[in-house]
């Protein structure tokens, strides 16, 4: 039995397990009692995260020189979602390149490596939080400290090694030939080289670190505010950094956008602060629906359209 293959599937053993373990039907009591009206604004909280972000990724797209239109960015981002979506540990977010290459003219491989520099900077910024989260709650979960700055140290140290092209180049060759980039392979027929066309420098790339603080900062308040309606009352700060590491948690690659890890971390993080499980599942599952199932639904239709648009017959990779 291939293991890697229902490793991503963990997170969904992990929410049956929960749900099996805790009241459904005090779960679906507390979404019954929520206004629709709020609803309908959690919803509609969905553009000012993605704004923000798309501005981060606008500025990376200059300094790389690919040029496409503030919209189409707005587009192609609702795109990576959908196959992150339907994809293990959301990898098939990398397939956004097909479409950027088609709309921008830009080498492949220029706009993979675009796409790394942008994911992997949320996920430091990301990362950084969820290490003041690990202090914040470093008496009751030491762990969670030491696990954030090892995936913060991590992830940091890996993509200065692929800032530089003479020590990464040999790596990312063997890495594009992998079957996690089985579907791309067919279209790999620019140079590996143009993965380091105008590859910014980690300084360059203060002001889109910023942006993306900036983004979290949206994210996570909006939550917080969500929160709100499933009785979760704890203090503003302390619910942004358990969020943060709650995120970090979920961004393992054993789920579909950490659907049960998340909810397995929060249950546990919550209940410091007095929060029943199944009021801490609602928020959760809520949160999922609000922030990854929507937006992929509409990347769904999005990339309808647009796969119109890629070549219908890319060449065979080659063995």
């Amino acid at each position: 039995m291939d293991w890697k293959k229902l490793l991503p599937i963990a997170g969904i053993i992990i929410l049956i397990y929960i749900l099996w373990r805790f009241d459904v039907g005090k779960i679906l009591a507390v979404f019954s009692g929520i206004d629709p009206l709020y609803v309908a604004l959690c919803f509609l909280s969905i553009p000012f995260w993605l704004l923000v972000l798309n501005i981060e990724w606008q500025l990376i797209l200059k300094q790389q020189n690919i040029h496409v239109s503030f919209a189409y960015s707005l587009k192609n981002y609702f795109i990576g979602y959908f196959y992150g979506f339907i994809t293990p540990g959301g990898i098939g977010n990398y397939l956004r390149a097909l479409y950027l290459r088609q709309e921008s003219n830009v080498p492949l491989p220029k706009c993979i490596s675009n796409i790394i520099t942008f994911n992997t900077i949320d996920l430091i910024t990301l990362f950084i939080l969820s290490s003041i989260g690990g202090l914040v709650l470093l008496g009751q979960y030491p762990y969670l400290f030491i696990l954030s700055l090892l995936f913060l140290f991590s992830v940091t140290a890996v993509f200065v090694f692929f800032l530089r092209q003479k020590k990464s180049k040999q790596l990312f060759e063997k890495l594009i030939k992998t079957q996690i980039f089985q579907t791309i392979q067919g279209y790999m027929d620019d140079p590996i080289e143009t993965f380091y066309e105008d590859l910014p420098s980690f300084k360059s790339l203060r002001l889109p670190f910023l942006i993306s603080f900036v983004g979290w900062l949206v994210f996570f308040s909006e939550l917080y505010l969500i929160a709100q309606l499933f009785d979760i009352h704890v203090p503003y700060l302390t619910l942004f950094f358990i969020l943060a590491i709650a995120a970090t948690i979920a961004s393992i690659p054993i789920s579909i956008y950490g659907l049960g890890t998340r909810d397995a971390a929060l249950i546990a993080l919550l209940s410091l602060y007095g929060v029943s499980p199944e009021n801490c599942i609602s928020f959760t599952l809520f949160w999922f629906t609000v922030f990854w199932v929507t937006p992929s639904i509409i990347g769904a239709f999005i990339t309808l359209f647009e796969h119109k648009k890629l070549p219908s017959k890319p060449k065979v990779a080659s063995s």
